[in-house]
């Protein structure tokens, strides 16, 4: 009767649960409305969606997507949807409210994205109360996999790695100066390229250099983006995302820096999303 899901840019998770309580879980390619053209996102429908699913029983849709924060572009995705789903009441949410959902239910908190990117807000248990724009991986998303990969490839193409830790990083990525750069700056998206060198930090967080490189990108996290809430301090914190996730006890070390308690920590928002709804 129902269907949820949770999209990126790359992939969207989807759980379709009936009358009885029984599932269908699947995955597609992900619907950043600004990654994906009209043609493709109704391709991509038509062959890996609707394609899964009794659609004549679907009552409500939950879609809380990348990109999809502007009327503008709900307004396009519902568009869409209504062409194979005419008599489904549809619902497009961004990512940022699904996470708040997900990790904060009905309770409110501070809720945050820290997986390829970052993003964060003030939850009041139904609604976001305070956001500061995301601005992306050049300008902003710290504490992200771009901002930890950044810290990462700068620190040892400038040669500032402990040599352990460098011999380590030549093996992993071997090349040149240009050759990397190159990849940065002429090849495609290269947010994801920059966020691929955080995993080298966050499986060696124990090591001394790797933990400071990650609780440099958390602290900037807190900094620019926690502390602008109002009473921020006031309220625990909640993260989705593959970095937080993986790198929680650096996290938890940095939140008590501002504070700040930290509640709920999770990788991927669908499951805790399924609950919010059945038990809504």
């Amino acid at each position: 009767m129902i269907l949820l899901a949770d999209s990126g840019s790359t992939k969207v998770d989807w759980c379709y649960i009936d009358a009885k309580g029984k599932r269908i879980d699947f995955q597609s390619k992900g619907m950043n409305p600004y990654n994906i053209t009209r043609e493709n996102l109704l391709a991509e429908i038509e062959a890996n969606v609707v394609s899964n699913l009794p659609t004549r029983d679907i009552k409500e849709m939950y879609f809380y997507g990348s990109g999809c924060s502007t009327i503008q572009k709900k307004t396009e995705m519902v568009d869409v949807f209504k062409i194979y789903l005419p008599n489904t009441e549809i619902h497009i949410e961004d990512d940022l409210l699904g996470a708040a959902r997900a990790t904060c239910g009905h309770h409110s908190g501070v809720a945050a994205i820290l997986g390829t990117g970052s993003n964060s807000c003030l939850y009041d248990g139904e609604n976001i109360t305070e956001n500061l724009p995301s601005l992306g991986y050049v300008l902003c998303d710290e504490g992200a996999g771009t901002n930890i990969g950044k810290l990462v490839l700068r620190n040892y193409l400038r040669g500032q790695f402990p040599s352990d830790l460098h011999n380590e990083f030549k093996q992993e990525y071997p090349g040149e100066e240009a050759d990397f750069l190159n990849r940065l700056y002429k090849g495609e998206v290269p947010n994801y390229y920059l966020a691929s060198f955080a995993k080298f930090a966050i499986t060696r967080q124990l090591h001394p250099y790797c933990y400071g490189l990650i609780a440099e990108a958390f602290d900037n996290f807190f900094k620019m983006q926690v502390t602008q809430y109002t009473d921020y301090n006031k309220e625990p914190i909640n993260v989705v995302g593959s970095v937080g996730y993986y790198a929680q006890e650096v996290f938890k070390d940095v939140a008590k820096k501002y504070d700040m308690s930290v509640n709920k920590v999770i990788k991927a928002p669908l499951e805790a999303l399924v609950d919010y709804h059945l038990q809504k």
